[in-house]
């Protein structure tokens, strides 16, 4: 589908302060009022103009009867489906869903939901951020709809909920209706797991027996494979005959208690350092190691488990050095 240029549209915006009127409030949720909705015609939609002037001005010229009942038939088709692609949109709820923690480097996945308050379907809903391809959906029985929206992550720690843009040309494709919205969603962002696990620049104190998951060798079994995980340690083997990925556990049994400081690779920078931790922490949680974190400013105790592991990547991804 052929729209305007995007100076039209940026001309109108200035012209009805549309920006303004748009409300980029904080809520979890908005509803598309007739202050939120716009809507101008598609490049087809001015040829359709353009069409109804020719025969207009051809009927009158020849005064041609059945012209101007063709010319006043189309008119009324055009007028009509501004009616419906405005109302495609209106009294629309859109609130958000969840967005689950990503390694940096992954993408960033977003839920939306959309609600109609009426028993009236909606087609050809477009839901999209700035310069990407949109995601339709239709909204006819179920009540609630689900999109999926996804963002490339380049940098560590939150990454908010872009501007999105919902829109829809139903039922002609002669009109486009749209809206822009933002709300306060956020993805955390983990820092990118280092490709290998480097042991100790040198040795720190700490009270456990060993400051960093070097792992061991004795094989300990295969476990689901996570994000993040060495391709060295995936069985390839099994995956060629399924599809599920398994990744090997080793295990040491000298080094139940580990503790992963800030201070044990001085050499590397900070990003390179919260990569390494990061590395760690995944390699201590696959050895099943009851492990803490030191970095400055921040201890966290002893523990297992993916809530621990949670925790002690979101001080890694929101970890800032004064």
């Amino acid at each position: 589908m052929k729209y305007l240029p995007p100076s039209i549209e940026h001309l109108a915006s200035r012209l009805f302060n549309l920006e303004r009127r748009s409300g980029n409030d904080r809520s979890d949720s908005i509803v598309l009022t007739r202050r939120r909705i716009y809507i101008l015609p598609t490049y087809y939609g001015v040829l359709f103009s353009m069409l109804l002037m020719l025969l207009l001005v051809g009927s009158t010229n020849y005064n041609n009867s059945l012209g101007f009942v063709l010319t006043f038939l189309l008119a009324s088709v055009g007028l009509v489906s501004i009616i419906h692609t405005y109302r495609n949109l209106l009294h629309l709820k859109i609130g958000t869903g969840k967005a689950s923690a990503v390694f940096c480097g992954s993408v960033a996945t977003f839920y939306l939901q959309l609600e109609k308050p009426d028993s009236a379907s909606r087609y050809n809903i477009c839901i999209r951020f700035k310069g990407e391809p949109p995601v339709i959906t239709n909204i006819s029985d179920d009540a609630i709809a689900e999109i999926k929206l996804t963002r490339p992550t380049t940098r560590r720690g939150w990454q908010p909920l872009e501007q999105i843009t919902i829109d829809s040309v139903f039922p002609l494709g002669l009109f486009r209706a749209w809206s822009h919205f933002t709300l306060p969603k956020s993805c955390l962002v983990y820092p990118q797991p280092a490709e290998q696990s480097l042991p100790p620049a040198s040795k720190g104190s700490g009270t456990g027996k060993n400051n960093t998951p070097n792992g061991g060798d004795d094989f300990i079994g295969f476990r689901s494979y996570q994000p993040g995980d060495s391709p060295r340690h995936v069985n390839w083997k099994a995956a060629a005959h399924s599809n599920d990925l398994l990744t090997k556990r080793f295990g040491d049994n000298e080094s139940s208690e580990l503790w992963l400081d800030w201070d044990s690779r001085p050499d590397l920078d900070i990003e390179a350092r919260l990569s390494q931790l990061c590395r760690w922490v995944i390699d201590a949680e696959q050895s099943g190691s009851q492990y803490g974190l030191r970095v400055p400013g921040t201890t966290i105790p002893l523990g297992q488990g993916s809530g621990h592991q949670h925790r002690c990547l979101e001080i890694l991804a929101l970890f800032e050095l004064a």
